[in-house]
């Protein structure tokens, strides 16, 4: 089955990254910020995208010079604000402010600038869930770097009716303002101002119902759908959909080959979905054993072994006819005794999935 697979891949729905390889998958929407003639410069966040044109959120105070409370100074908005993508190369771009914006004493700024030719985004960057307090958090861009800020930090206060988050930070520096902090689910705001060792961060949530009710202006951020190891959804999650999607395409690749013609495109589609499911199972083999026993009552992590040895010893059976999936390719057809072999398996593979139905019910119980 291996050698007709041709190496596709399949979307996983939910990932499982650190909060270090999310920040990593992340960087592509984050950009670094130059206002010039008012000497300033941070970073910001592309929060949508057109054919022509992107949009970027920041700091205020990034790209407008604003005096000291009290002074009676005037506010300089910049005239020359450059960009610079961090997940795509060390391109340049000049961006504006977007007209319809209102800050509404915020210290947020929405910009637009060109989008470039064959500029691809991964737009899955939102937390789908408020951080909590004592919850550890990065940050994205510090010190003109496009990089993860290699301290993480700790929310210290939940989002108050200014929708500003108190973060902890250490070690960040300045040139921060703008940049996206993330949970290991997604982002959760931007980062506005930091007093000693606590940052100010402006609430994503906030953020988006903003940009949402400006004229012209487009927001396409998505959940991210990334849980964090380490956290028993993960165990939970990860286990039922690799079950799921084994179960999925065992069953097609079965009735199938108990079909006496088979189209070769078919036949070479379904058993490289096949070996998608089989390497995400042997991925997720043993991988959550120590999650299962610290989180789960005493009889779940059996459940899972033997579930486990079960399915494998299903999929023994199918590798058993690997040496006639060469034939069954060229001549297109299956065999007669090939088609009686398979169906005296049915029903260990009702059993597969009544025991699998139980383990994931077992499984969906709060740990």
């Amino acid at each position: 089955m291996a050698a007709l697979a041709g190496g596709r891949a399949a979307a996983q729905e939910t990932t499982f990254l650190s909060g270090e390889e999310l920040g990593e998958r992340l960087r592509g929407l984050l950009v670094w910020i130059a206002a010039d003639d008012v000497g300033e410069h941070g970073f910001g966040l592309i929060v949508g995208a057109d054919a022509q044109r992107l949009w970027i959120l920041t700091a205020r105070h990034v790209v407008v010079r604003t005096g000291m409370r009290g002074s009676g100074e005037a506010e300089q908005p910049s005239a020359h604000i450059r960009l610079r993508l961090c997940g795509a190369g060390a391109a340049t771009l000049q961006a504006h402010a977007w007209p319809a914006w209102d800050p509404r004493g915020t210290d947020l700024a929405l910009l637009t600038a060109p989008r470039p030719a064959q500029l691809q985004l991964d737009l899955r960057a939102l937390a789908a869930q408020p951080a909590g307090v004592g919850e550890p958090v990065w940050l994205l861009g510090s010190n003109d770097e496009c990089s993860l800020v290699p301290a993480r930090g700790q929310v210290r206060a939940s989002a108050d009716d200014n929708h500003d988050l108190r973060i902890d930070f250490a070690g960040v520096r300045g040139g921060s303002s703008g940049g996206p902090v993330l949970s290991g689910r997604g982002v959760v705001g931007l980062m506005k101002s930091a007093e000693d060792l606590t940052t100010t961060v402006h609430d994503i949530a906030d953020v988006q119902q903003r940009v949402q009710a400006t004229a012209g202006a487009l927001w396409q951020l998505e959940p991210t759908r990334n849980i964090p190891p380490g956290d028993p959804q993960a165990t939970q999650v990860d286990l039922a959909e690799t079950l799921n999607s084994y179960l999925l395409v065992l069953n097609n690749v079965w009735m199938l080959l108990q079909q006496p013609t088979v189209a070769r495109p078919t036949l070479t589609d379904y058993v490289a979905r096949y070996n998608v499911a089989l390497r995400r199972f042997l991925r997720a083999r043993e991988a959550h054993d120590g999650s299962l026993a610290r989180h789960w009552p005493q009889p779940v992590l059996p459940a899972w072994r033997a579930l486990r040895e079960q399915l494998w010893s299903v999929h023994l059976h199918f590798w058993r006819i690997d040496s006639q999936m060469a034939a069954i390719y060229t001549a297109q057809r299956t065999s007669p005794e090939l088609r009686a072999q398979l169906a005296e398996r049915a029903p260990e593979l009702q059993r597969l999935e009544q025991d699998t139905a139980q383990f994931l019910r077992l499984l969906a119980k709060e740990p």
